[in-house]
C-alpha cells in the first residue's frame, strides 16, 4: 500500500488529498492561520500511515515552502517534492518560453484537463486570481491570461472609491442590483463572465474547433449559472494533476 500526500497550497487557502496506490481522497482545506503555519499541521496531517512521498504545488512565499519542507523532513524523514512547470511533461507542452515561470497550480490543472478531457481545452482557475490557460487538440499549452479575482475586485474598489464604503454581499437574483452590495458582487461576477466567455469564443474560432471549458477554484460554483455550457466543474483539479505527475514519477 502506497500513501502520498498533496498539497496545493494557494494563496488563500490550503488544500490536500491522500493518495493511495493512483486513487484520491477526499480534499481537504484551511485557511491559512495569520500566524505560523507550521503549528497547524500536525492536526491537519494526523496520518495512520506515514506517507511514502509529499508532493507540493505552491503560489505562496518562499518562507512558507521552506517552512513546510522543514516539518516534513521532520515528521516523516522524507523530501518535500516541490512541483514545478517543465517543458513537456505527461502530454502536455509548455506554451512559455521559460517553461518554470508558469505557475506550479496552472501546469497541474493543464496536466489534469489533459487526461480528463479530450480536444481543445480552456482551463479557468477562479480564485484568488482568475487564470485562463488554453491546450490545443495536441496539448500544446497556448498561453493563457491572469485577471483579479472577485475578492480582489471588490477590495480594489473598496480601496480606490469614497462612495461605496461596504463591502460585497449576495449577488443580485436579477440581472441589476438594487443595493451598493450586491452591485459589487454582480459587478464583480458579470465581469469575470464576460470576460471567460469572450475568450472561450475568440480562441475557439482562432483554433476553428470547439472548445470545451472545465472550471476550478472556489469561486467556481457562483460564475458556472453565468456561463453558456456546456462546461466541466472540478474542484480539485490541482490535486488531481499532482496525481498524475506523482504517478508519471513512480
Amino acid at each position: 500500500m502506497s500513501d502520498w500526500l498533496l498539497i496545493d497550497a494557494g494563496n488563500t487557502n490550503l488544500k490536500w488529498a491522500v493518495s493511495r496506490n493512483g486513487k484520491l481522497s477526499a480534499a481537504r482545506r484551511m485557511a491559512y492561520p495569520d500566524k505560523d503555519i507550521v503549528k497547524s499541521l500536525p492536526s491537519l496531517w494526523p496520518l495512520a500511515i506515514a506517507p511514502q512521498r509529499v508532493l507540493l504545488a505552491s503560489v505562496i512565499a518562499e518562507d512558507r515552502v521552506q517552512a513546510l519542507k522543514r516539518w516534513v523532513q521532520k515528521s516523516w524523514h522524507l523530501p518535500l517534492e516541490i512541483v514545478s512547470a517543465q517543458t513537456e511533461v505527461c502530454g502536455v507542452v509548455n506554451g512559455y518560453a521559460q517553461a518554470e515561470q508558469l505557475g506550479a497550480d496552472r501546469w497541474a490543472a493543464l496536466i489534469a484537463a489533459r487526461h480528463l478531457l479530450s480536444g481543445a481545452v480552456c482551463v479557468v482557475d477562479c480564485g484568488t486570481a482568475t487564470t485562463l490557460d488554453v491546450l490545443d487538440i495536441e496539448g500544446r499549452h497556448l498561453g493563457g491570461l491572469i485577471v483579479p479575482g472577485l475578492s480582489l475586485m471588490h477590495a480594489s474598489l473598496l480601496e480606490n472609491t469614497a462612495g461605496i464604503g461596504c463591502g460585497a454581499g449576495d449577488a443580485p437574483a436579477t440581472l441589476l442590483a438594487s443595493d451598493t452590495q450586491s452591485a459589487v458582487s454582480g459587478g464583480g461576477l458579470q465581469a469575470t463572465a464576460g470576460f471567460v466567455e469572450r475568450l472561450q469564443r475568440q480562441v475557439g474560432e482562432m483554433l476553428g474547433v470547439p472548445l470545451k471549458m472545465i472550471l476550478c477554484g472556489g469561486n467556481a460554483p457562483d460564475l458556472l449559472p453565468l456561463l453558456p455550457g456546456p462546461i466541466y466543474y472540478e474542484p480539485d483539479l490541482v490535486l488531481k494533476g499532482l496525481n498524475i505527475i506523482a504517478m508519471s514519477k513512480a
